[in-house]
């Protein structure tokens, strides 16, 4: 995607102004959104085939400070939505700054995670992803190049994430869910059978009895399961002698702007 497209984008929505959100080019290219009086910005972190450690996607991460320097955390940015109007805008200004940071480089070869606020799944009544699919397409970006992720607690309402995740397969996005412990990951899979599933392995107390069972459902359907929070070479080793494929965590990188790739270190 060409920074013209960008630009031209930018120009059509300032053309028709929203008081409190909007997005600007900044000097080094780098899109920045404006929600209120706090700025937008994106961070990538890399998800990894674990046998190889080769670059599966990027999970996007937004980071957001004040006009006057302070930094403010997501969940700190996305509590000041009072109402479900304003969480709406604000989610979707987050998704769309990831995309465009994340498209316009070169090296954007792999899918891209977004997360979505469980207040907006509420707020929105029905063909949940189909805004978002008519602006990237008008981008140029195929919707299967996302991946749409259901928060833990979202996903828990079996009509409601259902609904929300066939509206997001209609609409050619990859669906996603986050869980909260291997059994919850485990009533997912049957119940959903998305494209991918997150879980994060400070959860898991005995991955030798919990994983083997998630793995061997997951694999049947065809699911990715990404291991989130993995931070150390044990951990690596350990979920690779289980089969595991899927890891992100500290190990591989901080969150940047950049898509810095993970390190390709051997165990010891």
């Amino acid at each position: 995607m060409a920074y013209a497209a960008i630009r031209t984008l930018i120009q059509k929505l300032s053309s028709q102004p929203d008081l409190h959100a909007a997005l600007r080019l900044a000097p080094d290219g780098t899109v920045l959104g404006r929600f209120y009086e706090f700025e937008l910005a994106s961070g990538f972190q890399p998800v990894i085939r674990i046998d190889t450690r080769a670059v599966a996607g990027y999970d996007a991460y937004a980071r957001s400070h004040a006009t006057d320097g302070d930094v403010i955390s997501p969940w700190g940015l996305f509590s000041r939505a009072a109402d479900d109007a304003t969480l709406v805008r604000l989610d979707r200004l987050c998704r769309l700054v990831h995309t465009l940071n994340y498209f316009s480089k070169s090296d954007a070869a792999h899918p891209l995670y977004l997360r979505v606020h469980g207040r907006l799944l509420a707020a929105i009544t029905q063909d949940h992803g189909l805004a978002f699919r008519r602006m990237i397409e008008a981008l140029g970006i195929p919707p299967a190049r996302i991946v749409l992720q259901l928060p833990a607690e979202a996903a828990r309402d079996v009509l409601l994430a259902g609904m929300i995740l066939g509206n997001y397969r209609k609409a050619g996005f990859q669906s996603g869910v986050h869980a909260n412990n291997a059994v919850e990951a485990q009533s997912l899979l049957h119940l959903h059978a998305p494209d991918v599933i997150k879980l994060d392995l400070r959860t898991v107390a005995d991955p030798e009895r919990e994983l083997p069972a998630l793995l061997e459902t997951a694999a049947g359907l065809s699911c990715q399961v990404v291991f989130k929070h993995v931070e150390d070479e044990a951990s690596l080793a350990r979920l690779a002698g289980l089969g595991a494929q899927y890891a992100q965590g500290y190990l591989f990188g901080v969150p940047s702007a950049a898509l810095a790739p993970p390190l390709n270190r051997s165990p010891g």
